[in-house]
């Protein structure tokens, strides 16, 4: 499962959690302290409920060298984004263009040179080209079916309440803070934002690879494909 953080519209690999009206966002790797808690009074209409239901997907998969065939130009695809600061993102970004390049094969293993032509959908470059390899790019998954049954039963929660408040100005829906610091009294921004420069200061700290795993067939030893 990924979602499209508030903060930056990058994806990042999560874990949910529902407990009734609540649904804790995991960031991977990162320490507890990192938990974004959402409380279904967040939502005011069944667009903003809709709208934050997309933030959610099932993870992105690796594309392998001998699987470049499947990108063509126009599909959407989840690639890597390098900051200025050497921090690795994933932004999504549209196929402009494949230039076709002969794959070698050393060792009895398919190595794909071939040049993908991207134009960023999100981020600090969003409407820019740029030019990446396969180790750049992840396919997006189609959603079918159920995703994520937390995500689920919180989203259904969330329409039911709504559908209460609209005829009920008493109701006992609270319309209030998107989300709380688990283990204080304090509570969050209206739009769960975090301080961002801590938040990436953490990314360099915890994350041991310079280029982040996305998925099993991602990984090589532990680490991206280089």
């Amino acid at each position: 499962m990924e979602f499209q953080a508030f903060q930056d519209n990058a994806w990042y690999e999560v874990e949910l959690v529902s407990n009734g009206d609540i649904l804790t966002i995991k960031y991977k790797n990162f320490a507890d302290e990192w938990d974004e808690i959402y409380h279904v009074g967040r939502f005011n209409t069944v667009k903003e409920i809709e709208d934050f239901g997309a933030r959610f997907r099932r993870s992105s998969l690796q594309l392998q060298d001998g699987e470049c065939r499947k990108v063509v130009a126009g599909m959407k695809v989840c690639a890597t984004h390098y900051t200025d600061n050497g921090e690795v993102k994933f932004y999504d970004a549209t196929v402009r263009e494949v230039q076709k390049i002969q794959h070698s094969f050393k060792n009895g293993e398919e190595e794909c040179y071939c040049i993908f032509v991207l134009v960023w959908q999100h981020g600090p470059s969003k409407g820019t080209k740029t030019f990446a390899s396969v180790a750049s790019i992840c396919l997006i998954r189609q959603m079918q079916g159920l995703v994520d049954q937390a995500l689920d039963s919180f989203l259904k929660i969330a329409r039911e309440r709504l559908g209460i408040a609209s005829h009920n100005q008493d109701s006992y829906v609270q319309k209030g803070p998107v989300c709380e610091d688990p283990g204080t009294s304090s509570t969050c921004q209206t739009n769960s934002f975090i301080d961002v420069d801590a938040f990436f200061e953490k990314l360099r700290r915890v994350r041991r690879f310079r280029c982040a795993a996305r998925t099993f067939e991602g990984r090589l030893n532990g680490q991206c494909k280089k």
